[in-house]
């Protein structure tokens, strides 16, 4: 008698464990997956069933699904067709954004697909470009919306990253039926939203040793983003003007750059310690 009652509770943890759905990688991560989209199957339509081929993964798993349903959710790719015939092909703005060779446009695109997401317009109507602290929102989501810790925690590293690089400002924010908001049609699952979880800025009690030693910013600069890099290492990124793909670009290069000088040293760190005297036998 007591297995029915075992099912029912396990059922409702499982439906506690969902959090409302929003797209599992941010719009940065996103156009780094349209331009593989476009470059593996270049202007033809493509069968969603095998659309991960693009990134790869194995054409028709969970994560390929859900990646493309975050594209669709950010209006990157409209679908058309139904079941196993169903396709998807570039939007119009993916295209004119991958094609635009003036930052204005590609600014101005980018707004418009960053408030695509229905729980990103609506909380950027609400929070504006200067949202509240962390454990703020993160009641705000749990409380209000029903969401679970594992998935609030990851919205907002989302909602942050996506806001950062379209570079929205106060003038961006419209009302909710103005942003035109789409409901992500993926799975956002505590499982799910922790596969990327890693990519993202961290947030918040992995970001608690970096707060203790913030300073004031000045005139025009702001916190793009702070984490842990290990134990004993933390690191926080402040930025001033529009901050885009191409920024975001370089800024890579460049800690690649880095990290060849830093490997350089270790080996002559290595070199000398291998010609120091050892002591006894």
């Amino acid at each position: 008698m007591s297995e029915p009652a075992n099912v029912e509770t396990n059922a409702n943890k499982a439906k506690r464990e969902r959090s409302p759905s929003f797209p599992f990688i941010p719009l940065p991560v996103a156009v780094q997956r349209l331009a593989a989209f476009e470059d593996y199957f270049k202007r033809h339509p493509a069968p969603a069933r095998r659309a991960g081929l693009a990134w790869g993964m194995k054409g028709d798993s969970s994560q390929a699904g859900q990646t493309l349903a975050a594209l669709k959710s950010f209006g990157l790719v409209e679908y058309s067709g139904a079941k196993d015939g169903l396709v998807a092909s570039l939007s119009d703005d993916a295209r004119n954004y991958l094609r635009a060779q003036q930052d204005s446009i590609k600014r101005e695109i980018l707004s418009r697909l960053a408030l695509r997401p229905r729980l990103i317009a609506m909380y950027w109507e609400k929070w504006g470009p200067d949202r509240p602290p962390d454990p703020v929102c993160l009641d705000d989501l749990v409380l209000k919306m029903s969401f679970n810790q594992a998935g609030a925690e990851t919205f907002l590293k989302v909602y942050d990253a996506t806001i950062a690089f379209a570079g929205l400002s106060h003038s961006d924010i419209v009302p909710l039926q103005e942003a035109g908001g789409i409901d992500y049609d993926g799975t956002s699952e505590v499982g799910d939203v922790n596969k990327y979880s890693a990519t993202l800025p961290q947030s918040p009690s992995n970001e608690l040793a970096a707060q203790k030693h913030r300073g004031v910013l000045m005139d025009g600069e702001r916190e793009l983003t702070t984490g842990l890099l290990s134990k004993g290492a933390s690191f926080r990124l402040i930025v001033s003007g529009r901050i885009g793909e191409k920024e975001i670009e370089r800024l890579i290069k460049k800690l690649e750059l880095d990290k060849e000088i830093l490997a350089d040293q270790d080996d002559d760190d290595l070199d000398i310690d291998s010609n120091l005297p050892r002591s006894g036998p």
